[in-house]
């Protein structure tokens, strides 16, 4: 197991590369511009005035997608190499590229060191901000992993605490950091991958078939829409997990509700609750 700096990894031409999909960005693109030519004209041609405000609307979000956009035309937009000798991991998210380029932020498996590969489908229910429930359906890669996995552990709880550089704008200064974080571990010596990239996952698995054992799919289901009857330890846990999945606002939604707090207070209590957990995971990592 090696800790690479991005710069650092070795490319050939015969890997293959697993990536956000730049084919459905320019898609996503050609509809808006479509859209918005569309009402232009609707509303030139016919003197339809609403035409021209949502035109504009439809722009704006899309110069506010810009950035998720662009992104996945950078060098920097992978997920996962694999090549002769192993994979590599890059577990710093694509859209946080204006991060500092000297942190260690892909690690390199060789397939010795993978005992076993298999897909994990996951079905979450969360709160929502109206009252209602949400469904989201994820997918993982899960690689149990051979030897000593304290250094990929302290890498990724290293990276989920990264704080974003102050960047100058226009307006004034300002820092950016998408909470996106696609590679965890929360039971070692398993690491899972969440894979919103292409090609897919049974692809992945077939290539990683000759080198590796491939274990069966499993199917979980969380609910995180009936806290109410647990203990507060147990909320709390379950407050700290819904974050750490990238569902801030659900966490901070669901703590107002639990505890009739105000805004502020949930909030910082759902990043207390996260910090907590780096801390004491890095702890209990160094211990190991």
């Amino acid at each position: 197991m090696r800790l690479l700096r991005l710069n650092e990894v070795e490319t050939g031409p015969n890997d293959r590369v697993y990536c956000s999909s730049r084919t459905r960005a320019l898609l996503l693109v050609a509809v808006a511009l479509a859209a918005v030519a569309w009402l232009v004209f609707r509303g030139y041609t016919t003197n339809w005035k609403p035409g021209y405000y949502i035109a504009a609307v439809v722009f704006l979000l899309l110069d506010f997608m810009r950035r998720f956009i662009t992104a996945r035309f950078r060098s920097s937009n992978w997920l996962v190499r694999i090549n002769d000798s192993g994979a590599f991991i890059q577990f710093r998210s694509y859209l946080n590229y204006h991060l500092p380029a000297d942190d260690l932020t892909v690690v390199f498996l060789s397939f010795g060191e993978i005992r076993s590969a298999r897909l994990v489908k996951e079905s979450v229910t969360f709160p929502d901000n109206e009252g209602g429930t949400s469904a989201q359906t994820l997918r993982y890669l899960e690689l149990e992993l051979a030897g000593d996995v304290s250094v990929l552990a302290n890498a990724l709880q290293a990276e989920a605490a990264e704080k974003p550089p102050s960047e100058k704008r226009w307006y004034g200064s300002s820092s950016t950091l998408y909470q996106d974080h696609p590679v965890r571990m929360t039971s070692p010596p398993f690491v899972q991958v969440r894979w919103t990239v292409v090609p897919g996952a049974s692809e992945f698995l077939d290539a990683m078939r000759a080198y590796v054992p491939i274990a069966d799919t499993v199917s979980l289901t969380q609910d995180f829409t009936r806290l109410q009857s647990l203990s507060r330890e147990e909320q709390q846990k379950q407050l700290r997990e819904l974050a750490t999945r990238g569902q801030t606002v659900a966490a901070i939604y669901t703590a107002r509700k639990l505890y009739g707090c105000g805004l502020t207070e949930a909030k910082e209590m759902v990043e207390d609750l996260t910090s907590t957990r780096t801390a004491a995971s890095a702890s209990t990592t160094t211990r190991q």
